[in-house]
């Protein structure tokens, strides 16, 4: 299966949720990419000879531990409510434990109550919330910091991620980043030597990874970061994903700023077993 071959099927499976995913094949192609798609452990329904459902898996190594990671499930509505997400669940968490791999994880939108109810059926436990935000207005810093936009891809410069106040979610990892196509812009502001704040964005103005090292904090090098990214953006537009609802700091950060809460959504996982 290619992404030519899904992405029919992809665009009929999320034609009718409260968010529509409907991108083009290029961006379906970049998506699979930046997530880590692996075909040979993904699994498909199909019917009368078409594909009409997908279990996308990826393999990330997440706190020591290699997991499942369901990037998108989806099932055509012709062919719903005939099982076929439990089968091609099934079927998955067969391929991964013939490699030994048992804990699986993904991510489902809060109000898709058809979605969540099914893989709680299948052994998902809600983890946590992850919302996502949009800034339209414009920001101002309010103590001016010089920041640098690096040209050329420095994933080796990037600061370690033990700045973050939780762990990112699958697609903001640092695996994950280093596969984006096109690789994202990094910003960052420096004191001498001393890295003090750093930005990962990508090309259509998603903030993929916002960082200020501890004793920076509260000094509007965070601001500054964002308002030099919006100046790189498609509209000034930015857009967080994946935010921990956790996060009081950059959740006050992005309110400040006027950003707009747009969704949410559970991570979930499935537990390896005792």
């Amino acid at each position: 299966m290619s992404s030519a071959d899904l992405h029919p099927c992809f665009l009929e499976a999320f034609s009718d949720y409260l968010v529509p995913a409907q991108p083009d094949l290029e961006q379906l192609r970049r998506m699979l990419l930046r997530r880590g798609w692996v075909p040979e452990l993904s699994a498909g329904a199909w019917q009368g000879g078409r594909l009409v459902g997908f279990w996308l898996c990826a393999t990330p190594e997440i706190a020591g531990r290699v997991e499942g990671y369901c990037i998108a499930a989806g099932v055509s509505p012709i062919a719903r409510r005939h099982g076929a997400l439990s089968g091609m669940a099934a079927k998955v968490s067969q391929l991964l434990a013939k490699r030994g791999i048992f804990q699986q994880r993904l991510e489902v939108m809060e109000d898709n109550q058809r979605a969540r109810p099914a893989y709680a059926k299948l052994g998902f436990q809600p983890a946590r919330q992850l919302d996502c935000y949009q800034i339209q207005m414009p920001i101002a810093g309010s103590r001016y910091w010089p920041v640098t936009t690096h040209a050329g891809y420095l994933p080796a410069q990037w600061p370690q991620t033990d700045w973050l106040a939780y762990p990112p979610a699958v697609p903001n990892r640092r695996d994950s980043l280093l596969r984006a196509d096109p690789a994202p812009r990094w910003l960052s502001v420096r004191s001498g030597d001393v890295l003090q704040g750093s930005l990962l964005l990508s090309a259509d103005g998603e903030v993929l990874e916002l960082m200020v090292a501890p004793g920076c904090r509260r000094q509007g090098i965070a601001s500054q970061l964002l308002h030099a990214g919006q100046s790189l953006s498609p509209g000034g537009r930015l857009t967080f994903n994946n935010v921990d609802r956790r996060d009081l700091a950059m959740i006050s950060l992005l309110l400040r700023h006027q950003a707009v809460y747009r969704l949410s959504q559970w991570e979930m996982l499935k537990p390896a077993g005792p």
